[in-house]
């Protein structure tokens, strides 16, 4: 999940913005749930430099999300990462807002380490009813053999001409 506020108030003095007001708001918040491939798009574009960018329609608005670099404008040099949620109202097209919030590197850096955790721990085995654990752990133990390079077990199906990369 994400869940982004529009900031309320700015206090120059101590350079510190406030959000607190718009909490309860629904016309300055949004929150917005993230599938695991949006999670991996998000890894794979602070991995990679590519953009980001996928839509989310409801009953009642349209979300268009974007994860990309953050290039300044003067200089046109990249500064990290800005992820964006653009929303916008089904009944009523003029009802628009927009969020915005910057990653520096180092941020972007911390962002991808929690995203993946969150995609590891996300993961679990299928357990239909009667499966024990040593059942549903065994397909996690091939997996882990395969990626280690070690030879396929009789009961682990081959693909014909014994290249794995050629069925994706």
């Amino acid at each position: 999940m994400a869940s982004m506020i529009k900031q309320d108030s700015w206090n120059d003095a101590k350079k510190t913005g406030s959000f607190s007001k718009n909490k309860d708001n629904p016309k300055a918040r949004v929150i917005v749930k993230l599938s695991r491939i949006e999670l991996a798009g998000i890894i794979d574009s602070i991995e990679s430099n590519r953009e980001f960018s996928v839509y989310h329609n409801s009953e009642k608005q349209t979300l268009q999300i974007k994860f990309c670099a953050y290039v300044d404008k003067v200089t046109q040099i990249q500064k990290g990462f800005s992820f964006s949620v653009n929303k916008q109202d089904k009944e009523d097209s003029t009802n628009k807002l927009g969020f915005v919030i910057g990653f520096s590197f180092p941020e972007a850096r911390l962002l991808k380490n929690d995203l993946s955790v969150i995609l590891n721990e996300t993961f679990t085995w299928p357990k239909s009813k009667g499966e024990d654990k040593d059942e549903v752990e065994a397909p996690r133990e091939q997996v882990e053999r395969k990626s280690q390079g070690a030879p396929a077990q009789k009961n682990e199906p081959v693909q014909a001409g014994g290249n794995e990369d050629d069925g994706w």
